[in-house]
């Protein structure tokens, strides 16, 4: 992006992301959960603050850790979504719900202003057959209205409960690239790329 251009910049057929978030865990294609949860909050990638995106991979960890499947419900169950008006229109950020699962950053983490910069666009490269992307791409302004958290039934019940007294501290340690691929939240990269040598301190127990 220009530096005259911000986050409510729009461009046809593309979205905004930040260097933050992809450092935050984000890649490309998305999860499934993360796609679920912007549909149902009904916002836009980069609206989301960088330590929401790391509560969420966070939390598909632990999941999978637990043998549990990671869904949108259960989520919600533990995080409500909450409007952040220092740190701009229509950005908003996850909290934990009273006795529900704890996830905690170190204290650099702990301030997420300051952090809309090193804007860019995502789009697709002409000629390429890749679908209409779907989950919201337009900055809007959320509803000014509690989350609620939704009702679960039998086995998301039971499996939610048993998070209920996980505690994590400085959590951002669970987002190396390594675990990122491991627990399918990235791609694992091509020989190629491992061989032009990409990261491979950081993928050194993936190769």
């Amino acid at each position: 992006m220009r530096e005259d251009e911000s986050y409510l910049t729009t461009r046809p057929g593309c979205f905004v992301l930040l260097l933050d978030l992809l450092e935050a865990g984000l890649r490309l294609p998305m999860p499934e959960i993360a796609k679920e949860l912007l549909r149902s909050w009904k916002v836009a990638p980069i609206q989301l603050t960088p330590n929401s995106w790391r509560t969420i991979f966070i939390f598909c960890i632990i999941c999978k850790k637990r043998k549990i499947e990671a869904t949108t419900e259960i989520f919600r169950n533990h995080f409500s979504l909450a409007c952040s008006p220092q740190s701009g229109m229509g950005i908003v950020y996850v909290k934990h719900c009273t006795n529900r699962m704890r996830i905690n950053f170190s204290p650099r983490l702990s301030n997420n202003k300051g952090w809309t910069g090193r804007l860019f666009f995502v789009g697709r490269r002409k000629g390429a057959d890749i679908p209409k992307w779907d989950f919201p791409v337009r900055v809007v302004e959320p509803l000014r209205k509690a989350d609620m958290a939704p009702f679960l039934i039998q086995g998301a019940a039971a499996a939610s409960q048993s998070l209920n007294t996980v505690g994590v501290n400085h959590a951002e340690g669970y987002l190396t690239e390594y675990k990122l691929v491991k627990y399918k939240l990235s791609r694992a990269w091509d020989d190629e790329e491992v061989a032009a040598g990409r990261g491979q301190k950081e993928m050194a127990k993936y190769v």
